[in-house]
């Protein structure tokens, strides 16, 4: 029986379907649920390193936090209307990966499982853009429910 779902979202569809399972697994284990979201700011710091310049990377910075924390107060809002009462948590950091500060947030947290979804990329999208579904399984100890999009 889990006590402490986290389940980790970005703004795709398996993502939210990724949000439906872990509120339905909340309310089936009586469970904390905890939504996430991991601003990926090393994009922002790879072109910078490049010498590819932002016109303006602080204000960039500023809209990707302000979009993270808009995904994450209607997932919290999707919880809600289930009859759960969520945490949420925003992740951002200038030098982690999405997955590094998803694995650390779940380790910190005390979460039993982590829910995330996973795109499915196949080929050479998945080795360019790479999986962080996969990479957590990787690097979490807990259990991973991995949702698929199809």
């Amino acid at each position: 029986m889990y006590k402490h779902i986290l389940v980790a979202i970005d703004d795709s569809q398996t993502s939210r379907k990724a949000l439906d399972e872990a509120v339905a697994l909340a309310k089936l284990h009586g469970a904390r649920l905890e939504i996430a979201h991991a601003v990926d700011e090393s994009v922002v710091r790879a072109y910078d390193s490049h010498g590819a310049v932002l016109a303006n990377a602080e204000q960039f910075d500023k809209a990707l936090l302000a979009a993270g924390a808009a995904l994450l107060d209607e997932a919290v809002e999707t919880a809600r209307a289930a009859g759960l009462e969520p945490a949420r948590r925003l992740l951002s950091a200038d030098d982690e990966h999405a997955d590094d500060q998803i694995a650390a947030a779940v380790q910190k947290s005390g979460a039993d499982l982590l829910v995330v979804g996973s795109h499915g990329r196949r080929g050479v999208r998945r080795l360019l853009l790479g999986s962080v579904a996969e990479n957590l399984l990787r690097k979490v100890t807990v259990s991973v429910l991995i949702v698929r999009g199809h």
